[in-house]
């Protein structure tokens, strides 16, 4: 579904991303982990061209790109392939749930809008928000304000979900209504990439998870594999840190 050939991002002269090359399958839910400044964010926005590679090829189904050669209409297209849930909600302060679910949808998709505010409805009810529905951000918990906008990555049926460190932002109390909201879309069968710093979740939700360092994939493998068998020196000394915190019963 998704494949990514020697994709190559540097700022400054300095390598953020070092030509990775990889590929995901459909209904995948693929965490990527690493310490900061690995290029774990910087990745995810490669793959809807918010951050534009220098190098590279990114295909999502048949829509095959090379991202040195991307035109404007190709670029909105290409977007269209996916939805992303960032670390700040990015949710319009002088519009409700509802309103903000059914932007991407009136703007973007051109639906009409009695359409968009029934699918826009049916989405805060799939998270957990149908009494929230007229609230205004600023009258919505860090937690409902999330899963606001994760609502409206869904609403606009992407084939891939991104999601940059979702829970980032939260204080602590709030941060498990969100990893449940993002279970229940993991259900749903959705392709998702996910970024997070939360390995507990990582481990439960992940059918693969991805160990970046220094821009480089250097563990790829079930969660079960990476966490408890990793192969790599640096990920063992990367989770060695979580576990101790964790006080876990073995090493690795």
């Amino acid at each position: 579904m998704i494949h990514i050939n020697n994709l190559t991002l540097s700022f400054h002269g300095n390598c953020i991303l070092d030509s990775i090359n990889l590929h995901i399958q459909p209904h995948e839910i693929v965490a990527i982990i690493g310490a900061s400044g690995a290029g774990k964010s910087t990745f995810l926005r490669c793959l809807n061209l918010l951050e534009k590679p220098q190098s590279g090829n990114i295909s999502i189904d048949n829509l095959s790109f090379d991202v040195s050669k991307f035109k404007r209409d190709q670029i909105v297209k290409f977007r269209q392939q996916t939805a992303m849930v960032f670390q700040q909600f990015n949710l319009f302060p002088q519009k409700n749930a509802l309103e903000n679910v059914m932007e991407g949808l009136v703007i973007v998709k051109k639906y009409p809008k009695e359409k968009a505010k029934q699918i826009a409805y049916e989405k805060l009810v799939e998270v957990g928000l149908a009494d929230r529905v007229d609230h205004y951000p600023k009258q919505l918990s860090g937690g409902q304000q999330q899963r606001v906008a994760i609502a409206r990555a869904l609403a606009m049926n992407p084939k891939v979900l991104l999601l940059d460190e979702p829970t980032s932002a939260l204080d602590p109390e709030l941060v498990g209504e969100v990893l449940a909201t993002i279970k229940m879309a993991a259900k749903s069968g959705i392709t998702m990439i996910l970024v997070s710093h939360e390995m507990s979740f990582v481990h439960d939700i992940a059918t693969r998870v991805l160990f970046l360092d220094k821009g480089q994939i250097i563990e790829d493998g079930s969660p079960d594999k990476v966490f408890l068998n990793p192969v790599q020196q640096r990920t063992r000394d990367f989770l060695s840190r979580y576990y101790s915190a964790m006080q876990m019963d073995y090493e690795i």
